[in-house]
């Protein structure tokens, strides 16, 4: 039986799709829906503090303004996703921003939160091409304790 479901987007094409598969599993069983998306660390190379002109408090303000960035990005995007759901008859929907790696993210929130299935896109927005899975989506077949629902 699916109970819960959790939906991985990143809003690309193929995670939009995924959304709207996993729309209509929760809507056919009655299931709860949570989706997420992950904000990849991007650390500043480590050569950035031998550049003279920059001082730390300049590196510590580019930091905050790149998570607030990308925080205001993610919210967007799960702020359409949900409505995505609703619109296809999802009545139990939360949303969730992850950080990090995103396959251990996303394997990370499927463990804690006990879900029954996992969808997400064969690929997200990587102009990367050349496999048949995408390294994220890859990683999350390969090592979930739940089954995937993995969309071209």
């Amino acid at each position: 039986m699916i109970n819960r479901i959790l939906v991985a987007t990143d809003a690309s094409e193929a995670s939009n799709r995924a959304l709207e598969m996993a729309a209509q599993f929760a809507v056919l069983h009655n299931a709860e829906m949570l989706i997420i998306h992950v904000i990849r660390d991007m650390q500043i190379p480590f050569e950035i503090d031998e550049i003279p002109e920059l001082e730390f408090h300049q590196i510590e303000s580019f930091n905050d303004a790149r998570e607030e960035i990308m925080r205001k990005i993610a919210e967007s995007i799960l702020r359409r996703a949900r409505e995505t759901a609703e619109k296809a008859g999802a009545n139990r929907v939360e949303t969730a921003i992850g950080t990090g790696d995103p396959a251990t993210s996303i394997l990370g929130f499927a463990r804690r939160s006990e879900m029954d299935m996992i969808a997400m896109g064969t690929r997200g927005l990587s102009k990367l091409k050349g496999s048949i899975l995408g390294s994220v989506s890859r990683k999350v077949a390969d090592n979930a304790e739940t089954s995937c629902l993995i969309v071209r």
